[in-house]
């Protein structure tokens, strides 16, 4: 993934246009720097898989794999081979006892019950007591616990409580099932904004002051 173009803020074009119609309050200022985090950590990913595969790091995890796997494989076949291995070997045998233990460890330990965009559940090993890994368990951290919206008063506020709701869908922060029924909500107020009044007018105070005199 290619390094986006940033600004004097490090926000892209998208991210400057977020900040501009969403930004009132601090929580929304932190809301904007997340996404812009998020970005920029997607674009690091992106960058270590396109340079990974011609690393030194890359091809020594790829060998100790492939040694690993044989290993099992020549001990599966012929039990004895290991026996064999903790006399002569030594210290190398002991580093494959540790390495399949660890294996078999993880592969009976609990798995992260945190469902993704594809409808596949996370399988990595889940933290003791919760019911996520350690990196969904950081994730759900980040995220926003409350979604605000403006008072839908004007065609402004209702400008940004869109806004509001499509990075709500974005970050977490509004699930898809109640930002259908705030589309229907905000249809209602787009219909209504031109019609409704909350102040009344100079002639209708005119007529309260008389009447109070």
């Amino acid at each position: 993934m290619a390094k986006s173009e940033e600004n004097y803020r490090g926000f892209t074009k998208d991210e400057q246009e977020l900040w501009d119609t969403t930004v009132k309050t601090g929580a929304d200022m932190d809301r904007v720097f997340g996404v812009r985090e998020e970005r920029r950590k997607r674009e690091r990913e992106g960058e270590l898989r396109k340079e990974w595969p011609e690393s030194e790091a890359a091809r020594l995890f790829k060998q100790l794999a492939e040694t690993f796997a044989a290993c099992q494989k020549l001990v599966e076949e012929d039990p004895e081979i290991e026996q064999a291995a903790k006399l002569v070997a030594g210290e190398r045998h002991d580093v494959f006892v540790m390495l399949r233990d660890n294996l078999e460890k993880a592969n009976r330990a609990p798995r992260c019950e945190y469902q993704k965009s594809g409808g596949e559940f996370c399988r990595a090993p889940r933290m003791r007591g919760q019911k996520y890994c350690c990196m969904h368990l950081a994730m759900e951290a980040a995220r926003p616990k409350k979604f605000n919206l403006p008072a839908l008063d004007d065609a402004n506020a209702i400008q940004v409580a869109i806004t509001k709701g499509a990075q709500g869908l974005v970050d977490g922060t509004l699930e898809e099932k109640r930002a259908t029924r705030l589309a229907y909500f905000l249809q209602l107020a787009i219909s209504n904004v031109g019609r409704v009044k909350f102040e009344p007018d100079e002639e209708e105070m005119e007529e309260e002051g008389h009447r109070a005199s």
